[in-house]
């Protein structure tokens, strides 16, 4: 009977691992491992549920195996986070709390509608990821700022990240023989953001003298 009930746990953490392998390719928080393990703990949870208290002659088998529908919440909320007024890792948090249903399915015996489950949601994730990429609009630019020399470069970052940018570099070098300092920035964002409004809002910053968009081939 134990040979089987391994044989249930090692199928739960091979289609789990399977559901992590495609989160993992597309650079996501969970990945193989967590997905593996997840599933793997819910059939080991179920499997001791269904026969882990035979001894006792009063009690109900379905009581444990319910508290991990709960308890992988709390997993999948922390990997739930807000970026630029744009929710993240919705999709692979259900794909976890998921993932533990699936490891129910193995620990019950149900071969066949676990891994069902699980080629479903690699399917729905692949598919559907690649109409996201398409659907999304990407800008990217790069500026060039002239800045007072009390000018902070922290504080202009933090000022275009909060236009919904993000940077991800910054060079800094004096103009001339001035006391200016110049400072060239990539940025980029997902949104169908228009350039010019972001370069009439940097001119209206307290240290900004002038602000302007360049061509990548002009980059210093």
């Amino acid at each position: 009977m134990e040979h089987e009930w391994l044989l249930r746990v090692i199928c739960a953490a091979a289609v789990g691992g399977m559901i992590g392998f495609e989160r993992h390719n597309h650079l996501k928080e969970a990945g193989i491992r967590t997905h593996a393990i997840v599933a793997m703990g819910a059939a080991v949870v179920m499997i001791i549920s269904k026969y882990g208290f035979t001894d006792v002659k009063a009690g109900d088998p379905a009581r444990l195996a319910a508290q991990v529908v709960s308890g992988v919440g709390f997993l999948g909320a922390g990997i739930i986070f807000v970026r630029h007024n744009i929710i993240q890792g919705m999709a692979t948090a259900a794909g976890i709390w998921t993932t533990s249903a699936i490891g129910l399915a193995f620990g019950a015996g149900m071969y066949g509608i676990g891994g069902a489950t699980g080629l479903f949601i690699v399917l729905i994730q692949i598919f559907f990821q690649r109409k996201a990429v398409q659907d999304l609009v990407r800008t990217d630019l790069t500026v060039r700022l002239t800045m007072k020399p009390e000018g902070s470069v922290r504080s202009i970052t933090k000022a275009m990240i909060s236009r919904g940018y993000t940077v991800t570099g910054n060079r800094v070098f004096r103009k001339d023989e001035s006391q200016e300092w110049i400072l060239e920035s990539d940025l980029f964002c997902f949104k169908d953001m228009r350039p010019s409004e972001l370069m009439d809002y940097l001119k209206e910053l307290e240290n900004v003298v002038s602000a302007e968009y360049i061509d990548p081939s002009e980059k210093s």
